[in-house]
């Protein structure tokens, strides 16, 4: 009988040394409906890490109710959330001189928006970023470029001249879209749709999803391609969080992360066809317009924000507007 209780309480202890004493949870903050692609991304993210971690850790995905995304940016900055989505703020919070990748009408591509983060001038951007917001950029997911939509069609900067139009309230943007004629109104996303019913603006501009999700073919009868902005979205990571993880749990969660974006950068830049569709679908047209005139009309804004940058950054986006 000993022998078989001694037998008995070893397989038991065995069972228990081979399972995790506890789940260690990350909470991921995205200020992204549920619907939209990026929280798919998360839910993406989750499902790798709980797999390759066998169960270690968990991860909550956390959305709107906690807040909006500079909510979020300061939570995980604090250490509240380990992982945040964020979209151009935290560049603009974080690391300003090295806020270029998304400035209006200067790359004609994600490939060319992305070169700020890569090689010397990218590892720069990293150590500001942990610097100032103690985060640490783990990931960028692409984004569909920004679109005007309108109530007439925009083909050269004539047509927005004097218009009021809906931009995020980023500097830079109010900046070089005044330079071009337009009146813009920074307004939170989520009374666009109503200002734009009740015309206090007459124009916005945004990705082809958030036109779609946000049911703006309600309200806007044009889609003008300007395309006028390559950006992405930043996954951050807590610095602390980080520092605190073992050497084989940070690879893990990185590929993690990697294999996550993969996967819904096809998604964004897949889908981006067919929402064009959609929207035509819904009584939208799509108007091609002379972006190069765009262009020309908001270089002297971009060269003024570019001597805020640091050097090797406005060395690059003034080699897009042709300087020398």
């Amino acid at each position: 009988m000993r022998t078989m209780l001694r037998a008995a309480l070893l397989a038991a202890a065995t069972t228990v040394s081979t399972m995790p004493a506890f789940a260690e949870d990350i909470a991921i903050a995205l200020h992204v409906e549920p619907s939209h692609e990026m929280f798919q991304v998360g839910e993406r993210l989750k499902k790798n890490i709980e797999e390759q971690s066998g169960g270690r850790y968990t991860v909550t995905l956390l959305g709107t109710e906690v807040g909006g995304e500079r909510d979020h940016l300061e939570g995980a900055s604090f250490g509240e959330y380990q992982i945040a989505l964020g979209g151009s703020m935290p560049m603009t919070l974080y690391a300003p001189e090295y806020a270029a990748a998304d400035l209006p009408f200067t790359f004609g591509s994600s490939e060319e928006a992305r070169k700020v983060y890569e090689g010397e001038m990218g590892e720069a951007l990293r150590q500001k970023v942990i610097e100032s917001g103690h985060l640490r950029l783990v990931g960028l997911s692409v984004r569909n470029p920004r679109n005007l939509t309108s109530k007439t069609p925009v083909k050269t900067p004539a047509d927005v001249e004097g218009v009021r139009m809906r931009v995020p309230e980023i500097a830079p943007w109010v900046e070089i879209w005044t330079e071009i004629g337009a009146l813009p109104s920074p307004i939170a996303w989520p009374e666009v749709y109503t200002s734009l019913q009740t015309g206090v603006i007459d124009m916005q501009e945004n990705p082809v999803d958030y036109i779609w999700s946000g049911k703006l073919f309600e309200v806007q009868s044009y889609v003008n391609r300007t395309e006028h902005v390559y950006s992405f979205f930043h996954w951050l990571m807590n610095e602390d969080f980080y520092q605190g993880l073992p050497e084989e749990d940070r690879t893990m969660i990185q590929s993690a992360i990697d294999e996550a974006i993969v996967w819904g950068d096809d998604l964004v830049t897949g889908n981006q066809d067919k929402l064009y569709e959609q929207l035509q679908e819904k009584g939208m047209e799509v108007v091609e317009p002379d972006v190069a005139a765009f262009r020309q009309k908001a270089a002297p804004a971009i060269r003024r924000i570019a001597e805020g940058f640091a050097p090797e950054v406005r060395e690059y986006v003034l080699s897009k507007l042709g300087d020398e």
